[in-house]
């Protein structure tokens, strides 16, 4: 009884750090029928070495995840992700973006940033995900990526080779939160809100 009581402290401890280091950002919520639509800037995550490699012509990814949360834990309630292929076309010295099946031109990478990192209105979960809860405070989570790979991707890379090398799950184990991570990644918080009664 002992150990699940100190594993559930310690549990508690790690949220509210988590919760206490992650930067906060500001970050407006507006709620529309029942749910939340968040707005904010990711912008930054486009540092000069990401913006030279957008512009370099072939396609590179940004991904936006939001997740709602109460505070004091690290359930997400509901989550939301979009994702930006975007590739220079040079032949008509612009950019193409492709979020889900459908594609958008634009002129300059400022206006691709804008796009796809400065966020307007985005709903976070259905109003079922908030209903009865009225009053609890909450926070959202924004996970901006720079090519980040795939849960696929990932298992490829780090899938050991055929033979008998003891090492190799060692080495795979070691390496794979390295191999699996974004070039470029930008995490931050919103202040607490309350769900509107």
């Amino acid at each position: 009884m002992r150990y699940w009581i100190s594993a559930l402290i310690w549990v508690v401890a790690a949220v509210a750090y988590a919760q206490a280091h992650l930067p906060v950002r500001e970050m407006r919520v507006d709620w529309d029928r029942g749910s939340p639509k968040v707005s904010f800037s990711a912008r930054d995550l486009a540092d000069e070495s990401v913006r030279q490699e957008l512009s370099s012509g072939l396609r590179k990814r940004l991904q936006v995840t939001v997740s709602a949360h109460f505070k004091g834990s690290n359930r997400r309630m509901a989550v939301r992700q979009f994702t930006c292929d975007v590739t220079r076309d040079l032949w008509e010295d612009g950019y193409v973006v492709r979020i889900g099946t459908g594609s958008l031109s634009f002129k300059t990478l400022d206006q691709v940033l804008d796009h796809c990192l400065a966020v307007k209105g985005l709903f976070v979960g259905e109003p079922k995900s908030y209903a009865s809860r009225e009053g609890r405070e909450i926070y959202f989570y924004v996970r901006a990526e720079f090519n980040p790979i795939s849960k696929k991707q990932c298992q490829e890379l780090i899938r050991p080779s055929p033979g008998d090398d003891p090492v190799g799950p060692i080495t795979v184990s070691i390496v794979r939160r390295r191999i699996c991570q974004a070039e470029r990644t930008l995490e931050f918080r919103s202040d607490f809100s309350r769900v509107p009664e």
